[in-house]
């Protein structure tokens, strides 16, 4: 027989409980900081570098097909800018676009009759593009500077808009990333 003190029992949290706040506490805090800098919310954008996003027009058509579920990388523009003929997902007014790079920082973009030009020459369709030019508004546009930290987009459809045609170049903050694969 014991006669001294009676022990009590106090029950600690289990190790894997502790660790799996920590665990959510670190995302979320991961994702508010946001250490990828995309415009997007989305937390594999985020967290990932990596997210998925439903091609959302037609405005990209022929290339890119309304619903193609298009894989982003978030992280492709944190050393380098975009360049000429990238796939660009951006932050628009609407929600997320997708466009065809065509200028950088410093460059003038004009189109003639629907031919591009970008430093007063003309420039080629990319190889296997086809751009679709139709009688539509879009064919002509003066000459414009595109300023330091922005991209001067256009949709492979020029006919539906929705480009820096309207909305002016694309500034880096609204960059969400570029297109690396397409599933259809």
């Amino acid at each position: 027989m014991s006669t001294g003190p009676a022990r009590t029992s106090k029950r600690r949290p289990a190790t894997w409980l502790f660790a799996a706040a920590l665990a959510g506490a670190l995302a979320v805090a991961a994702y508010l900081i946001n250490p990828l800098g995309t415009a997007s919310s989305d937390y594999g954008a985020r967290l990932w570098g990596r997210t998925t996003l439903a091609m959302p027009s037609g405005a990209m058509e022929p290339t890119l097909v309304e619903g193609y579920e298009l894989v982003v990388d978030t992280r492709a523009f944190r050393s380098s800018p975009p360049q000429a003929d990238d796939l660009l997902v951006y932050q628009g007014p609407q929600g997320p676009r997708v466009g065809r790079v065509v200028a950088g920082p410093g460059q003038q973009v004009a189109l003639r009759l629907g031919e591009l030009f970008v430093d007063g020459e003309m420039m080629p369709a990319p190889a296997g593009v086809d751009v679709e030019v139709g009688a539509g508004a879009g064919r002509d546009l003066p000459e414009t500077p595109v300023p330091p930290g922005h991209v001067f987009v256009l949709v492979d459809h020029r006919d539906l808009g929705g480009d820096s045609r309207e909305s002016g170049p694309v500034p880096a903050r609204q960059w969400i990333g570029k297109v690396v694969a397409v599933r259809r």
